[in-house]
């Protein structure tokens, strides 16, 4: 132990005696060990927000689409393919709500871009989404004033509207928007609602939006769009078959025979958790392998401040050596004085990265999530750095002829 000690203390003077370039060493280590703590923290908060998200819809909920978008990332040829599918039309949304007993709640949507105005006041490029009176069971719209669409509004084509926060804000600034008039492009409609303020994500506004009736959206916009279609069943037991129903009713309506595809597709939210896995797992190791690159420059800066060390000491390395240290002494010497400034950098770099992913949780709707896993892999990697850059330098120092030493 107190061999230990005296070695510690004499690595501290060591470093305390050129305090400019033992800062700047640090620095190196505590940049590396923050951009692995906050790539972590980030990469598993967005991890955390997204499956989130994904289950707030329901564990229990599939969609009926024409194609699968994400093919274009993973079959580009089978996705050009799919667009020659038929559309998902207001009838499959009919007929799936008369045929599939299992569905508890059925829900269209499809959306566009557009402007709506209030006199001078304008919001361009809010989302106009075509819905039905069954929407609110199908994701976390909550009501700030009025109410939702009806099933009468859906029925008559009514130019009723639903509108972001944002968006009503915008508006009706110092007015409530409830029963008052706007323009969605050239149309005139009602606000019957008003939803609460949502958080962006990734910087994304979430309250610029409005719903309007699907029939009146497809009157509006053309007839010829597909939809897509949420449903919902009313526990995980009867999911399975719900899908299987599903499935089988469009073939069957399509009439496809049993060696045909499927022409259109059933997404499922355990398939959107399973898809973001991969690609937050690519985005993972991208990212790490990056930051990992400026650990090593930070361990090859390490390795030439200790080189530089044991060009400057080679006479406190003599006369420790005539004094009787041996080679042993000389490398904890100096692998103590790495160790010590890894050690300070990685927890440094722990504390800021941590700094960091509160304040990106503080400023965005991501959670902070920080496991305990990569704090302790941080730490053990600072100090490998340390160990690995420092043990060459070391072992330089220790093989110093004394009396060679003794006369620069």
């Amino acid at each position: 132990m107190h061999y230990f000690w005296e070695n510690t203390v004499l690595a501290f003077s060591a470093l305390w005696a050129n305090k400019m370039r033992s800062f700047l060493t640090i620095l190196c280590v505590v940049i590396s060990i923050t951009s692995i703590i906050a790539v972590v923290s980030i990469v598993e908060g967005m991890d955390v927000f997204v499956k989130t998200k994904i289950a707030s819809q329901g564990s229990n909920v599939f969609t009926l689409q024409r194609n699968n978008p994400i093919q274009v990332l993973t079959d580009f040829d089978a996705f050009l393919k799919s667009l020659k599918n038929p559309k998902i039309t207001i009838e499959d949304l009919q007929l799936i709500r008369d045929e599939i007993t299992l569905a508890e709640f059925v829900d269209a949507t499809i959306s566009k871009g557009d402007r709506l105005t209030n006199g001078s006041r304008i919001v361009d490029n809010a989302r106009i989404r075509g819905r039905t009176e069954e929407y609110p069971a199908l994701g976390e719209f909550p009501l700030a004033f009025g109410r939702h669409l009806s099933r009468i509004d859906i029925q008559q084509r009514r130019h009723s509207c639903v509108l972001g926060w944002d968006v009503a804000q915008t508006l009706f600034p110092q007015e409530t928007a409830l029963g008052k008039t706007v323009k969605i492009g050239a149309k005139h409609f009602t606000v019957v609602g008003v939803c609460e303020k949502k958080g962006n994500i990734l910087g994304n506004n979430q309250n610029l939006f409005a719903f309007i009736p699907v029939t009146t959206f497809l009157k509006m916009y053309g007839s010829r769009q597909s939809l897509e279609i949420k449903i919902r069943t009313a526990d995980m037991q009867s999911f399975t078959a719900a899908q299987e129903a599903v499935r089988q009713t469009m073939r069957s309506v399509r009439h496809l025979k049993p060696a045909q595809s499927d022409n259109f597709y059933i997404n499922t939210s355990e398939q959107l958790i399973s898809i973001w896995e991969a690609i937050s797992a690519g985005i993972f190791g991208t990212l790490i392998g990056v930051v990992s690159i400026t650990l090593i420059v930070g361990g090859i800066i390490i390795m030439n401040v200790m080189l530089v060390a044991v060009t400057e000491r080679s006479r406190e390395i003599g006369i420790r050596k005539a004094v009787g240290a041996r080679s042993g002494h000389i490398i904890m010497q100096f692998l103590m004085e790495a160790l010590i400034l890894t050690g300070i950098g990685g927890a440094l770099g722990i504390l800021i990265g941590f700094t960091i992913a509160s304040i990106v949780a503080a400023l965005t709707p991501l959670p902070y999530s920080v496991s305990l896993a990569p704090v302790i892999i941080a730490l053990v990697i600072s100090f490998a750095v340390g160990i690995f850059f420092g043990v060459y330098p070391a072992r330089k120092a220790s093989r110093l002829d004394p009396v060679i030493a003794l006369r620069q």
